[in-house]
């Protein structure tokens, strides 16, 4: 799970009236990569209801706390792959697997 966090203040800026506070909102983006797109989803589907419903002091309604910028709520992006490239040679030059030509003109 990865949280994008993407304009704190980002609506009033420098003109924002609350100015002791850590934060007045921001966009909470959350990238989840698993075993299956099944598992992603649902990840992400939790972690919505979670936020949606979190409680906080000073809350003063039981419902939403956010609101939701993508429809449909949870975006597939398909399979990701994590590439790794491990391979072992034994040479005596490690110049040998990268020849040199030098041409004069």
């Amino acid at each position: 799970m990865i949280f994008h966090v993407y304009g704190k203040n980002g609506v009033m800026g420098e003109v924002e009236t609350q100015k002791n506070i850590t934060s007045n909102e921001l966009c909470a983006i959350l990238e989840v990569a698993a075993q299956s797109l099944g598992i992603a989803t649902e990840i992400c589907s939790r972690a919505r209801t979670e936020l949606l419903h979190f409680s906080y002091k000073g809350r003063i309604a039981t419902s939403g706390n956010i609101a939701l910028p993508f429809t449909p709520l949870e975006i597939p992006l398909g399979s990701v792959y994590k590439f790794n490239v491990y391979r072992l040679m034994e040479i005596d030059d490690p110049c040998e697997p990268f020849p040199i030509e030098i041409y004069e003109i």
